[in-house]
């Protein structure tokens, strides 16, 4: 039913029910499995001395490749000690809600399986549920775990 399964990993609670919930559909409909990851890594803003000034640099591209690979290392375990091995992982920056639809045509994924609330569950308070924006373009099924 379902040939290729992707998970929204970012490293919460809620993604890991939804991992639980993806590892157990690709050992049921013998599934490949992708994960993508989207980390927004902590950065302390950059304080100018002598002025004080601040300024909120972004995360270079090193650190979001390091930032995903820890994640994607700890998915790949929690995967593998439920008897699930990960087909490929896709670690993005940007908009977690193109990068997802994006991911899901490379893919040909049939099926997204992705927590309601992640890491970054104030901003969704603002601008609106990465979960909730996923299920309204998407073409495909998208299970969405509490």
């Amino acid at each position: 039913m379902f040939k290729t399964i992707l998970l929204a990993y970012d490293g919460s609670e809620h993604a890991d029910h939804a991992l639980a919930a993806a590892a157990a559909l690709t050992k049921a409909f013998d599934s490949d499995l992708h994960i993508i990851s989207i980390p927004e890594p902590n950065m302390p803003p950059v304080v100018l001395a002598p002025y004080g000034a601040i300024i909120d640099v972004p995360p270079s591209d090193e650190q979001v490749a390091a930032a995903g690979a820890k994640v994607t290392e700890q998915a790949r375990e929690k995967l593998a000690a439920a008897g699930v091995t990960l087909s490929d992982s896709h670690v993005r920056r940007g908009d977690p809600v193109s990068n997802i639809l994006q991911v899901v045509d490379a893919t040909d994924a049939d099926l997204i399986v992705m927590g309601r609330r992640g890491l970054g569950a104030l901003k969704s308070l603002a601008l609106g549920s990465v979960s909730q924006s996923v299920t309204q373009q998407v073409k495909i099924p998208c299970m969405t775990i509490i």
